[in-house]
């Protein structure tokens, strides 16, 4: 699994019980390393935070953007139909 696919599983479990249905990117990081994920915490944020974020702009063609900023230090998982447009 890549770092992408660990933090697309983790995230669920995260915010199962949540309202908001949010999560930070440092949540995300320790949960992964409390599993044992062989991936470094900076690594783990810097996914959230900027290759899985939308609407950063994407200057490496590298980007997915399953991931939105709904505040300072809160994402939340975009829809299919969000990521498509």
């Amino acid at each position: 699994m890549t770092c992408r696919d660990d933090i697309l599983a983790a995230i669920p479990v995260l915010i199962q019980a949540r309202d908001d249905q949010t999560f930070s990117a440092v949540e995300v990081a320790k949960f992964m390393r409390a599993r044992g994920t062989p991936y470094k915490e900076l690594s783990i944020r810097r996914m959230v935070t900027y290759d899985m974020c939308a609407p950063e702009p994407d200057l490496t063609g590298r980007r997915t953007q399953e991931l939105e900023r709904v505040e300072r230090g809160r994402y939340r998982v975009r829809t299919a139909q969000e990521c498509r447009s």
